[in-house]
């Protein structure tokens, strides 16, 4: 036998270690930074709230009376659960961020399952692994040890930090406490990422996967909504999202509410696995039709086929921003008499809109538009995401194989989501000007338009960069313009308890658009904001058209 023979021997055994658990280690390695992200984002997040807390309200009587007026506010039990009905730290933080964790962390867990547990196999990559020693359900174990890790390392960073936040002055809840919190906000993600695993091996496709997913996840929550503002409490305990907000972590624990979680969880993951054995690879439980009759419409040009390809996702995203706008309005007076009555918070509201201002329910309104052009930021993300995905699968080879130039498809895409962006910030508008009219806040037409022009700026530059990047590095187009926000974000929390050189202070997007309509808007420097976005835009645009095609 060669030296040679003998060294590739040695080689194809450290390659090849443990191959029947390749999948799970795959797996772990792609998802960790990811979940690693969302935990320190989680752990920025309740920090803030936690310390903000006991820094706005630092007497028991004025947490007391806070606690009193969020338990009449329908608005914001509506989002958040019921309000806890006495003034403790623990028990306030609990309600306003578990909630918030659990549906955001529960989106990103649903598209996680998705993309690993069918969007794999969607690409044809799955055939390569279930090509070694690994049969379906086991690659379907695989994947779940894999995701599992990630939720491990997620819930460890969770539990240290809300350990160490609980020990922060004023704030004093124990560390078994705060693991009990981690544990509730990691078990509710984990329910619906095994949802979208089990989706995943019903649907015949990715995408329908996560819009199944994403659909129980809405209906969990409003059947939440429903039990926590009616009479209706039954519909609490049949709600997943339900079971979550009932453990009531910091707030007396109530451990019963376990059981049905982790049944629940046990349950999903047999039947994913399962049903793993039963399909044949590239097919769903619930297959496509064999046969259909044509539907040529909007199909005349890449930009209506664009359209089409989209157009349930257009929905959605305009559906979700003018629901969350009408429930804004509407929650906008009660609101701002809450606010009104502490000293405190209108001082926080009056150092977010940099300015103080007489009419506590336009500093309200400046945070509600914040919400609002953070949606929209986020469906820019997606969207040119979306385009990235399809020159990665080679959709976009069909059409540039016909007489269509590349200028053409990705103008036609601009295009597209430029007219969503100002369509979101017009159902902005309407709805909160509807909202507020019904309950005669005054509010004047003109300070609303305003402020949805200003909206509409951050969503600008998410684009911008978004295309910079999908002409230059077309692998990490998602990655800047998802990037955008969480650093705008990032850097917007940090900076209200520490001090940050103002060249990077500078870098935020919401540092440099104000609030309005709690201040005036600052049409300079949205103009400015603009012109680098289209600047962007045409360098990431001309760059596309010159490069080649980037598969996955």
């Amino acid at each position: 036998m060669s030296s040679s023979t003998v060294i590739d021997k040695k080689i194809i055994m450290k390659r090849f270690h443990s191959p029947k658990t390749v999948i799970a280690r795959f797996v772990a390695k792609r998802t960790i930074r990811s979940a690693t992200l969302w935990a320190l984002f989680f752990a920025i997040y309740v920090a803030s709230k936690a310390i903000g807390f006991v820094d706005t309200y630092p007497t028991a009587v004025a947490r007391q009376k806070v606690a009193e007026t969020f338990s009449n506010n329908v608005g914001i039990e509506l989002m958040l659960g019921k309000a806890p009905r006495s003034g403790n730290t623990g028990a306030y933080v609990a309600w306003n961020t578990l909630a918030v964790m659990v549906i955001f962390g529960s989106i990103w867990a649903v598209l996680l399952a998705a993309k690993y547990f069918r969007g794999e196999e969607d690409t044809g990559r799955w055939e390569l692994m279930l090509a070694g020693q690994s049969t379906a359900r086991g690659a379907a174990m695989n994947n779940l040890a894999g995701l599992g890790s990630s939720l491990v390392v997620f819930f460890a960073i969770l539990a240290i930090a809300f350990s160490a936040i609980g020990r922060s002055k004023g704030v004093d809840f124990t560390t078994s406490a705060a693991m009990f919190l981690a544990l509730a906000t990691v078990l509710g993600i984990v329910m619906f990422l095994l949802i979208g695993a089990l989706a995943s091996e019903i649907m015949p496709t990715r995408g329908r996967a996560a819009a199944v997913a994403t659909t129980v996840l809405a209906i969990s929550f409003i059947l939440k909504a429903i039990g926590d503002v009616t009479s209706f409490n039954w519909a609490i305990n049949i709600s997943p999202l339900g079971w979550v907000e009932n453990l009531k972590p910091l707030a007396g624990s109530h451990l019963i509410w376990l059981v049905p979680i982790i049944l629940s969880c046990l349950i999903l993951a047999v039947f994913t696995i399962y049903v793993a054995g039963k399909r044949d690879l590239g097919a769903g439980i619930i297959s496509d039709q064999d046969s259909k009759k044509a539907n040529f419409r909007l199909l005349g040009s890449p930009y209506w086929a664009n359209l089409r390809l989209t157009r349930s996702n257009i929905t959605g995203w305009l559906t979700g921003i003018t629901v969350a706008a009408v429930l804004y309005g509407l929650m906008t007076k009660s609101a701002a008499q809450a606010f009104s009555q502490s000293k405190g918070a209108k001082h926080l509201l009056n150092s977010l809109a940099h300015q103080a201002q007489h009419s506590t329910i336009l500093i309200f309104l400046g945070v509600v538009f914040l919400l609002q052009m953070t949606i929209i930021m986020a469906y820019v993300a997606s969207a040119v995401s979306a385009a990235r995905r399809e020159e990665a699968e080679g959709l976009l080879d069909n059409f540039l194989v016909r007489p269509y130039s590349r200028l053409k498809w990705i103008g036609g895409r601009l295009m597209l989501i430029i007219l969503v962006a100002l369509s979101a910030g017009a159902l902005t508008f309407i709805s909160l000007f509807l909202a507020t009219a019904y309950q005669h806040d005054n509010i004047a037409t003109n300070l609303l338009l305003g402020a949805c022009v200003n909206a509409l700026v951050p969503a600008a530059i998410t684009l911008g960069i978004g295309v910079l990047a999908f002409g230059f590095i077309p692998r990490m187009s998602a990655f800047f313009a998802y990037g955008v926000i969480v650093w705008s974000f990032l850097i917007s929390i940090l900076s209200s308890g520490i001090s940050i050189n103002h060249w990077i202070l500078d870098t935020s997007v919401l540092n440099q658009i104000v609030l309005a309509p709690a201040v005036n808007p600052n049409w300079a420097t949205d103009i400015i904001v603009l012109l680098i976005a289209a600047i962007l835009c045409l360098i990431g645009v001309l760059r596309f058209n010159r490069r080649d095609l980037a598969s996955l």
